[in-house]
């Protein structure tokens, strides 16, 4: 089941890659609401592949959790081992792009989610000093673009490829990954785009951020925030390092609980 799992979540890397480079060439950061609007109802199958691109990228996420999980179920992770490093750099940087992705239909719900973040940025000590390398004064989705379709890929590229030492996947997996993300477009819809001149009661964040948007809600600060965000990246770097690992298993089921409490019905 191990095995399966890591070759099906490495056929969704590479839809997901391979529908990204179809959707880029209708994207413009300059007019990013109206280029998404324009790739969904005017360009011949536009839709079909914004949609293949976004299911293939959720499915890839939710496959590499599973993926850790099993790694960690099997207990034969050892110290110093290079090769799990690498695929917890792999998790953040996957997690990094989902959110990318998100602000880059530059919606009203992306430029809220957007905003949110720089203000984690801005608020905490240390991280405050990159916030240039993601806001654009100019052209505000313009480095979200950069990141998502250039520097973020590759390095997702590189640590995927020194954690297994190859970087192909069967051609049964890739088929298999193609027809769940098929599937799931054709069952699924993707989150709703608002108009930027529209005003409405609430917005809907990614998922995977909602927890982070209703723990400020209930006047956590930003540094708190970023310190529960950053928690399960911190405990699962620390498992090849620590005799403690039931601990840590611990840990990460509790946070699991938490966040997942949070995100659902507020802090």
């Amino acid at each position: 089941m191990s095995k399966f799992v890591s070759f099906l979540t490495l056929g969704l890397f590479f839809v997901s890659m391979l529908s990204g480079l179809v959707v880029v060439f209708a994207y413009h950061p300059s007019a990013a609401y109206e280029s998404v609007q324009k790739m969904s109802f005017l360009i011949p199958n536009g839709a079909f592949f914004r949609k293949l691109h976004y299911f293939s990228s959720e499915l890839f996420f939710l496959l590499l959790l599973g993926h850790i999980a099993f790694e960690l179920a099997k207990k034969r992770v050892k110290i110093a081992d290079k090769s799990w490093i690498y695929s917890i750099v792999g998790f953040g940087v996957v997690v990094v792009l989902l959110f990318s992705g998100f602000v880059l239909k530059g919606d009203l719900s992306a430029n809220g989610a957007a905003e949110v973040a720089f203000n984690l940025i801005k608020d905490t000590p240390v991280l405050n000093s990159i916030l240039p390398l993601f806001r654009d004064n100019t052209v505000f989705y313009y480095k979200f673009f950069i990141w998502h379709i250039l520097f973020l890929p590759l390095l997702l590229s590189f640590a995927i490829y020194r954690h297994i030492e190859a970087l192909h996947v069967k051609v049964e997996y890739f088929s298999i990954a193609l027809g769940l993300s098929i599937l799931a477009l054709m069952t699924l819809d993707i989150p709703l785009d608002i108009n930027p001149t529209q005003k409405v009661a609430t917005l809907l964040s990614p998922w995977f951020f909602q927890g982070a948007e209703n723990l400020l809600l209930k006047s956590y600060t930003p540094l708190e925030v970023n310190l529960i965000l950053f928690s399960p990246f911190v405990l699962l770097f620390s498992y090849i390092y620590t005799k403690q690992k039931l601990l840590i298993k611990a840990l990460l089921v509790l946070w699991l609980i938490f966040y997942t409490y949070v995100s659902v019905f507020g802090a």
